[in-house]
């Protein structure tokens, strides 16, 4: 017998399409994957050399629930150096899995029935993260040029809403948004009392603009909690570590549910993770890379007719809009079985993107080039099944 809790939850419609399009690689069948969202480089030697000697000396068990000090305490310098977040103490942060860090802290501030707010387009697995925490999705629809209104935002605070999520880079579109824009968000959550976990897992992808932490504004420093980690940043996806900053009160309620349920994130995860603290340089080489990739998938995506894309300012995904009489799904659907090019549909991040999709540009350009191209051959109407192979 399965709870009512799952009732309403969704399968993850990136982790479904890419195991559809591992089944069809398993048959032979070269497909264009640009569904996932990880990074395709290995994650950086130094790292992996780093976690495997500590392995080597025995770190290989449990850890204190809340993480490696020595890893905490290089986690609070980096909030403070980069993230400007002032007076950050190792004793506010919470080492876990990143996604597990936003459920986490929902555990931990909401109520049964509380409501949360976000904007439209949002990450796929926000709603159901909320369902599962016992919380009402309230996502507000953004305008087309992703611009952070909140006067629609305003219309859809009850004395039920409790939290706000907020994510820049933003993951499906790319938009970065800027101190100003943070600034007014911050005014709009201090105005209703509210919580803001702030994602910002993106942090060090941005190819326009630059990057503002909410929580460096002292007087949201309570009022926020930020949540980040390394696999985007150093392509340690696999690894599944990251972190979570809050005032004292939070960051403990995190630490205890993180004690009853996961007990502690990997310890060679954490050590890969104070190895990738010290290595700056690998973020900047990836992100030159993936600037490469935007220039290129936009400048190809645009020549297609049928379909317009507003240029990604962070991350390393394209939301382009597409000019078909079908559904985003039927359209993903369609692409991945005539032409084998795997993208999302976008309305798994939200119903008013069903004219969209998301394409990941973190793979090889050569990749990129070819399955952009069978996506204008399915545009056009051409037939465009293929044989196994490249």
């Amino acid at each position: 017998m399965i709870s009512e809790r799952l009732s309403g939850i969704k399968k993850s419609a990136s982790l479904s399409l890419t195991k559809m399009a591992s089944d069809m690689k398993q048959q032979g069948i070269h497909v264009y994957n640009f569904g996932i969202g990880e990074p395709d480089f290995t994650t950086p030697d130094g790292i992996i050399e780093y976690s495997y000697e500590s392995s080597k000396r025995g770190m290989t068990h449990y850890t204190p629930s809340s993480g490696l000090p020595d890893l905490r305490k290089a986690i609070s310098e980096k909030l403070v150096s980069f993230n400007n977040i002032k007076d950050a103490s190792s004793q506010e942060v919470v080492v876990t899995p990143t996604k597990f860090a936003v459920y986490s802290s929902l555990l931990a501030v909401l109520n049964p029935g509380d409501q949360v707010l976000f904007p439209e387009p949002y990450y796929l697995s926000y709603p159901d993260i909320v369902r599962l925490a016992g919380g009402k999705p309230v996502p507000f629809r953004l305008p087309d040029d992703y611009s952070l209104n909140l006067d629609e935002a305003e219309k859809l605070v009850t004395p039920k809403t409790r939290v706000f999520i907020f994510n820049s880079p933003v993951n499906p579109t790319g938009k970065v948004y800027s101190a100003k824009d943070i600034r007014a968000l911050s005014d709009f959550v201090l105005e209703h009392n509210l919580m803001l976990i702030s994602d910002e897992i993106y942090e060090s992808i941005i190819f326009k603009g630059a990057h503002f932490s909410p929580a460096s504004i002292p007087e949201m420093r309570d009022n926020t909690i930020t949540v980040s980690g390394f696999s985007k940043s150093h392509a340690m996806t696999g690894w599944r570590i990251g972190y979570l900053h809050a005032r004292k009160e939070i960051a403990d309620a995190c630490d205890l549910i993180q004690q009853q349920t996961i007990t502690c994130a990997p310890s060679v995860s954490q050590t890969a993770a104070i190895a990738a603290l010290k290595d700056t340089e690998s973020p900047k080489k990836f992100t030159s890379i993936f600037k490469k990739r935007k220039d290129l998938v936009v400048k190809l995506l645009n020549e297609i007719q049928g379909i317009t894309v507003t240029e990604p300012e962070g991350a390393f995904y394209a939301f382009p809009k597409f000019e078909m009489s079908m559904s985003s799904g039927e359209f993903s659907s369609q692409l991945l079985q005539k032409s084998h090019v795997a993208v999302i549909p976008g309305n798994a991040f939200g119903e008013s993107s069903d004219d969209h999709f998301r394409l990941s540009f973190a793979t090889q350009e050569e990749e990129l080039v070819k399955g952009i191209e069978l996506i204008s051959e399915f545009m056009n109407g051409k037939r465009a099944d293929k044989p196994a192979g490249p």
